[in-house]
C-alpha cells in the first residue's frame, strides 16, 4: 500500500470526493454500460514477425512461448474482459500491449468472448516492441464515427512508441470521443535520474487535441482511458493533461480523474516493489458529471476489477494481479495489471 500521503491531504480528499459522489443524478435513470480499460501484458502470438522486436515470444525464443501457453492466455484474457462489469462484458474496452489484428480476432474467437459480439478497431504502431492498442466495442451501444491516430511529439530523435487512439462516435444514442492511451515510460537521464519528457510529450499531445475539442464545443463528452505510466497526482497527469480528483463542473476545462479516490486509499492497478501504484485510470470531461439529461458518468462506479482468481492470494505478492511473466519465468498467470473501468447511462 502507498506510505507518504500526508494524513490531512488524505482527510480532506476523501470527505470532499465522498461527498460529491453522494449528489443525486437523476429519478429517470437509464441502462448501465461498462466503459473499460485492459492492459494485457505483452500478449503476443507465436510467430516471428521480422518488422518488430518479438523474437523472445516464440517457441524457440528466450520467454519459450508456446502455442499451448498463447492459447490458455487468449483464454484467461477473454474470460476477465467477459466478467468486467457484469455478466455480458464492457460496451466498450480498450486494450493495450496487443501485438497485431491476428490476436485481436484470436481473441475475439476465444470462449466467452465469442458470443458477445464485438467489433475491433485496430491498426499496426511504430512500437519498438510491436505492441499496440486498439477499441473494441458491441455495435448495438456504440457505433463510431470517426477513428484518429496521434503521434506523439517526443522530444528524443528517433524514438517511437504508440499512437493515441482518438475514435469518435455515438454512445447510446449521444456522441463522445474516446482517447485510448499507453504512455511510454520514463527514461534515465544520464545521470541516472529519471526523465519524464516522454511522459510529458505524451500528455502535451494528448492535452491538445482535447483542447481543439472544447475549443469547438465546452460540452463535448470525453472519455479518456489508458495505462500512463504516471500517477493520479503526478505532474503530467494533473498539470500538463489537467486531470484531477475534482468534480466539480465549475473547471470545466479539467478532465475528471475518476480512479483518483482509488489512489488516495491506497488501491492500484499494478504492483512495483511491493507498493500498489495506479497506472491504469479511465477520466472523463466535466460534460458528463450531471448534465440534466443525456450521458451521465455514474458516481462512484469507477472500480479496479480484482476478481479472485486473476491475483495473488498467498505470499509476498498477496493480492497482486497474477502475471503471465516474472521476468523470463513463465508463471502462467492473467496480466501484470487489472482492469479499470466505470459505467455510464442516459438520462432523460
Amino acid at each position: 500500500m502507498r506510505h507518504g500521503i500526508k494524513t490531512l491531504f488524505i482527510f480532506f480528499t476523501i470527505l470532499t470526493l465522498i461527498g460529491c459522489s453522494k449528489l443525486p443524478i437523476s429519478s429517470k435513470k437509464g441502462k448501465l454500460h461498462t466503459i473499460a480499460f485492459y492492459n494485457t501484458e505483452k500478449l503476443f502470438d507465436t510467430r516471428n514477425d521480422p518488422k518488430t522486436s518479438d523474437d523472445a515470444f516464440t517457441p524457440d525464443g528466450e520467454m519459450q512461448w508456446t502455442e499451448e501457453r498463447y492459447q490458455l492466455k487468449l483464454k484467461q484474457i477473454a474470460s476477465v474482459i467477459a466478467g468486467i462489469g457484469g455478466e455480458n462484458g464492457p460496451a466498450v474496452v480498450g486494450l493495450s500491449e496487443i501485438e497485431n489484428r491476428q490476436v485481436l480476432d484470436d481473441l475475439l474467437e476465444t470462449s466467452p468472448l465469442r458470443k458477445l459480439g464485438y467489433n475491433v478497431i485496430h491498426q499496426d504502431m511504430a512500437d519498438e516492441q510491436g505492441l499496440d492498442i486498439a477499441l473494441l466495442y458491441k455495435p448495438r451501444v456504440f457505433k463510431p464515427s470517426s477513428t484518429q491516430y496521434i503521434k506523439i511529439n517526443f522530444r528524443e530523435r528517433n524514438y517511437t512508441s504508440r499512437d493515441i487512439l482518438q475514435v469518435k462516435g455515438e454512445l447510446q444514442g449521444e456522441l463522445v470521443t474516446i482517447y485510448v492511451n499507453h504512455w511510454p515510460p520514463r527514461s534515465r537521464s544520464r545521470r541516472g535520474r529519471q526523465d519524464e519528457s516522454r511522459l510529458q510529450a505524451a500528455a502535451a499531445t494528448l492535452r491538445q487535441e482535447i483542447d481543439k475539442q472544447q475549443k469547438i464545443d465546452p460540452n463535448a463528452k470525453i472519455i479518456v482511458m489508458g495505462d500512463f505510466n504516471a500517477e493520479p497526482r503526478s505532474s503530467v497527469v494533473q498539470q500538463t493533461l489537467k486531470a484531477t480528483g475534482r468534480p466539480n463542473p465549475a473547471y470545466n476545462e479539467e478532465l475528471f480523474n475518476t480512479h483518483y479516490l482509488d489512489y488516495v486509499n491506497g488501491l492500484g492497478s499494478y504492483l512495483s516493489r511491493g507498493d500498489f501504484q495506479m497506472l491504469d485510470q479511465v477520466m472523463v470531461s466535466k460534460s458528463l458529471i450531471d448534465p440534466k439529461q443525456g450521458l451521465v458518468y455514474v458516481r462512484g462506479s469507477a472500480k479496479i476489477y480484482d476478481p479472485v482468481n486473476i491475483k495473488y492470494t498467498l505470499g509476498k505478492f498477496k493480492e497482486a494481479p497474477r502475471s503471465t511473466y516474472s521476468g523470463n519465468v513463465y508463471l502462467g498467470g492473467y496480466s501484470d495489471h487489472f482492469p479499470v473501468f466505470i459505467q455510464v447511462r442516459r438520462v432523460k
